[in-house]
């Protein structure tokens, strides 16, 4: 934090590249071709470990191969097998991780806009200030200018809505309405920040997994292809 000859206060917030951060790691880890990928290695054991289908899964015919033609793949089909098999697991394992360590509240919202569009509609006084109470302890580090930068000064960390009763909801909202939404953005992001260790673990294998899971695909690619152009 830095103050200028002004008296207005620069600051720089705390945040981890975006694709380390717990909701880009969902886009990877959290779809329907996850969970698919997620049962080869139980199918790959049988196939890794069985002579014969390894033996069968060379691609030639797929690629035009006949007799002694030179193969066009640049991996074999044992070779294939494993990347699959590899790729998969590494996967398996990165989802695994990301359901242990995500936070709950991406059940729920995908982004800070439509966490705090739920915040205005469903969460309770005593939610709020749990919440705000937590954003203003030493230990929460800060994370958006749109919430601690006021008109170029420095938020205080004075509680607003700890005063509040649950019968006062409605009028709370109507005194500080762009206070909670922003209350619940800077929340939000905050808890995309969690467990690094885990963030960086499930985007690293997820990744690793998806090129593993590719190269076989690109390989056999490049051979048809360049089986049908000189054909």
């Amino acid at each position: 934090m830095v103050l200028t000859n002004v008296g207005l206060v620069v600051m720089k917030q705390e945040t981890d590249w975006k694709i380390v951060r717990w909701d880009f790691v969902k886009g990877i880890e959290n779809n329907d071709f996850t969970r698919i990928v997620g049962l080869i290695p139980v199918a790959g054991y049988l196939i890794l470990f069985n002579d014969e289908i390894a033996r069968l899964a060379s691609f030639d015919v797929l690629a035009g191969v006949k007799g002694d033609d030179v193969s066009p793949f640049l991996f074999s089909g044992l070779t294939k097998l494993r990347l699959v098999f590899l790729g998969s697991l590494s996967v398996l394992c990165s989802f695994f991780i990301y359901r242990l360590f995500r936070p709950a509240v991406l059940e729920v919202s995908k982004n800070e806009l439509e966490f705090s569009e739920l915040v205005r509609q469903r969460y309770s006084v005593h939610e709020l200030t749990e919440m705000e109470n937590y954003v203003h302890s030493e230990r929460w580090i800060e994370r958006t200018s749109s919430f601690w930068t006021v008109r170029g000064k420095k938020r205080s960390k004075e509680p607003v809505v700890s005063g509040y009763v649950p019968e006062a909801r409605a009028l709370m909202f109507s005194k500080h309405s762009d206070y909670i939404g922003f209350l619940a953005r800077e929340w939000w992001v905050g808890t995309m920040h969690t467990y690094r260790l885990a963030r960086v673990s499930s985007a690293v294998l997820g990744t690793l997994g998806y090129l593993l899971l590719a190269l076989p695909t690109v390989d056999v690619a490049q051979a048809v292809l360049r089986h049908l152009s000189t054909g």
